[in-house]
């Protein structure tokens, strides 16, 4: 940030907004001295609407560091950054081809063959949402990614394998082939290895899921082993399987994994905005549709629990879906202390 001269606080034509600016500046210059703060808190002192335009400043340069760290925003960076080098490689090659042509006709054929025999590492990034926030991002390799509510994913450049680190929440990963250089996913404590597929991976609370809709993918965890209880890391029993498309991988917090077939499209309904269910207990639906809001509904009748509902509904609007809950005879919502809204039985 560039240093703007020191304001003349005395000019009645300056607007408390254009001092704070220039105070703000210079503040995170190193030109900042003693009298300087001295004279800064004996204006901000003078009158709230003066902290208060300094506070809006301040506010300002926050919000912009939070639109340079946004994944959409760091996205652009990245197919920026991908862009420039492949227009300087191209630069040199007509540098080459201007001074000896046939030789640049040899480096060229070469080099072509070691670009497509390169690896394409993923940029060391960090992407995340906020509660009940979907993002979407292309990779530089070219994989799209799509994060749910509350989502921290990490990618990290390795020369044999594109790396990615499902730290919390949900994502779906859309990947790019590339044979050469497997795409890993790790969560949960297991990894997920795939070429050229697209899949689904949720970390909740300890439990671990995963959802192929296409291609083929290969999960491995560190498993129990009786035999070897205690034993190191390395001389423990690795858990592996091959998923194909239309199944589902569940991992439980006891260990157990089951794979199951599944309808993939209604696993997956959130990356459209929607949350598809079909003759799921009422219990399970509002813990999903939970994750998505902080207006908390609760279904303390054990019997309401279990009855099924299936539906399509948009995921935050708590009202919609006990609209739709009161208009089928199912149940009706009353709003209890704070943000909790409780399903009980229509008698």
């Amino acid at each position: 940030m560039i240093s703007q001269p020191l304001p003349d606080i005395e000019n009645g034509d300056l607007t408390p907004r254009a001092i704070a600016t220039a105070w703000f500046s210079r503040q995170r210059s190193d030109q900042m001295t003693g009298a300087d703060e001295v004279a800064l808190r004996a204006w901000l002192d003078e009158a709230p609407e003066h902290r208060e335009a300094y506070r809006s400043v301040h506010a300002a340069w926050a919000d912009l560091g939070a639109v340079r760290a946004h994944p959409s925003v760091m996205t652009m960076r990245e197919e920026l950054a991908v862009s420039l080098r492949r227009r300087r490689g191209l630069l040199a090659v007509r540098a080459l081809a201007a001074c000896f042509v046939l030789g640049v006709l040899f480096l060229a054929g070469a080099g072509a063959w070691q670009w497509r025999m390169a690896p394409r590492p993923l940029a060391d990034h960090t992407f995340s949402t906020g509660f009940g926030e979907r993002v979407k991002v292309k990779l530089a390799d070219g994989s799209e990614l799509t994060l749910n509510t509350d989502t921290i994913v990490r990618t990290r450049a390795n020369g044999a394998r594109r790396l990615v680190y499902l730290d919390k929440g949900q994502a779906f990963f859309k990947v790019a082939k590339d044979r050469r250089h497997p795409f890993v996913v790790s969560a949960g404590g297991r990894t997920i290895t795939a070429l050229g597929t697209a899949f689904d991976v949720r970390v909740d609370r300890g439990a671990f899921q995963v959802t192929l809709v296409e291609g083929k993918v290969r999960v491995e965890g560190a498993g129990p082993n009786k035999a070897l209880a205690g034993a190191p890391a390395s001389r423990r029993e690795v858990k592996a399987t091959e998923m194909t498309a239309g199944t589902q991988l569940v991992a439980a917090t006891n260990g157990e994994w089951r794979l199951i077939p599944t309808n993939a499209m209604s696993e997956t309904s959130w990356t459209k905005g929607q949350l598809l269910f079909d003759d799921k207990p009422l219990k399970d639906v509002v813990a999903e549709l939970n994750r998505y809001t902080h207006t908390r509904m609760v279904v303390p009748d054990a019997a309401l629990q279990n009855a099924t509902i299936s539906g399509n509904f948009k995921p935050g609007d708590v009202d919609g879906f006990v609209y739709a809950l009161e208009e089928f005879g199912v149940a009706r919502g009353v709003a209890t202390n704070g943000d909790v809204v409780e399903l009980r039985p229509l008698r």
